[in-house]
């Protein structure tokens, strides 16, 4: 019998099993593909580092950045200097393995087994994968967009609670500044984020039915701009992007079961931001099995962030809408950051 088996090891399950572990409860992950290249930027805001001190000495490979480019859809360029405070862009493969071996330096099980089915059995969860069956007394969902886990417990994500994303790893722009260019035409922006072997450049939009069109803005930009770049690889992706705020009033723990990261849909509706919520879900997760109440996880986040995400929600159309005041506000919101 597992006390805790979280299915998913990214950085929300992965820093749930270690602060869980580092507390004397050691869980069991169940994640067939982790640790893994994924598709978006691996930027670390200064935000997440002031709150999470170990991200200051990340003993892999990182670039450092204190400027960022934000070019709007009319093509004015707005630069923010962080001050002394950078934003760190990391490859995700090493930074997931990163905090996988975290949780298991402390105790933590992983299991590289894919889960087919999630199931409750009274007072008992079934977690079927590929290679066998296990029996939980709590589950934690951190498996991402489509969560399995999701699916069993509450509502799935919606196609309009969804955005696309795609891009490319290239050669060539290691010494580029981050920056994001907001589109003319539809809600997203293109970005290029620097990391220490290669680049990410990638376009995301809000509509997921819009890949085609987002595909040809990419490779359009990337001709005009920067022709020479040796691509990689590619890689499309979806992820959560809340547009009714009604979502985030979905319950996200109940009795025995948690969803954090992704499979929450904690992400933020206008920059994309994930990261940081994740590790801060992990912790929080971690706290609300520690002392056997997983309902208070709805409490503990709603708390810390709830507002944030939810005001965000609100904003997100005004914001991608206007040109001037889009900028503007991720300006504020970039500089409320900075100053936490």
């Amino acid at each position: 019998m597992i006390d805790v088996a979280i299915v998913g090891g990214g950085p929300a399950g992965a820093y749930c099993a270690y602060n869980l572990a580092e507390n004397g409860i050691y869980p069991t992950i169940f994640d067939h593909s982790h640790p893994r290249e994924k598709p978006c930027g691996g930027l670390i805001s200064p935000l997440a580092q002031e709150l999470f001190q170990f991200l200051k000495k990340l003993p892999i490979e990182h670039v450092k950045r204190e400027m960022v480019h934000f070019i709007s859809p009319l093509g004015r360029k707005f630069s923010i200097n962080m001050k002394r405070k950078e934003v760190i862009c990391v490859s995700r493969l090493e930074f997931d393995l990163f905090l996988l071996n975290m949780a298991i330096d402390k105790g933590a099980e992983w299991r590289k087994e894919r889960v087919v089915e999630v199931k409750r059995e009274g007072k008992i969860w079934k977690i079927k994968t590929d290679k066998n069956v296990y029996s939980s007394k709590k589950i934690v969902g951190a498996d991402g967009v489509n969560s399995i886990v999701r699916r069993k417990v509450t509502k799935p994500l919606k196609a309009a609670d969804k955005g696309i994303c795609y891009g490319y790893f290239a050669e060539g722009l290691e010494d580029e500044v981050i920056s994001f260019h907001f589109l003319p035409q539809r809600e997203g922006y293109i970005w290029i984020i620097p990391r220490k072997k290669n680049a990410s450049v990638g376009i995301g939009c809000t509509e997921i039915s819009h890949l085609s069109q987002v595909k040809k803005e990419l490779d359009t930009f990337i001709q005009k701009k920067y022709p020479k770049i040796k691509i990689v690889s590619k890689w499309t992706a979806l992820i959560p992007n809340i547009k009714k705020v009604e979502t985030f009033c979905s319950p996200v723990a109940g009795p025995s079961w948690i969803l954090i990261g992704d499979a929450a849909g904690h992400v933020h509706p206008i920059s994309g931001e994930g990261i940081l919520y994740a590790l801060m879900d992990g912790e929080l997760a971690a706290q609300a099995i520690i002392h056997n109440n997983t309902l208070s996880f709805e409490r503990l986040w709603r708390c810390a962030y709830g507002l944030n995400l939810l005001l965000s929600g609100k904003l997100r159309k005004w914001v991608y809408s206007r040109a001037f005041s889009e900028l503007y506000c991720i300006y504020i919101k970039l500089s409320s950051l900075i100053s936490n």
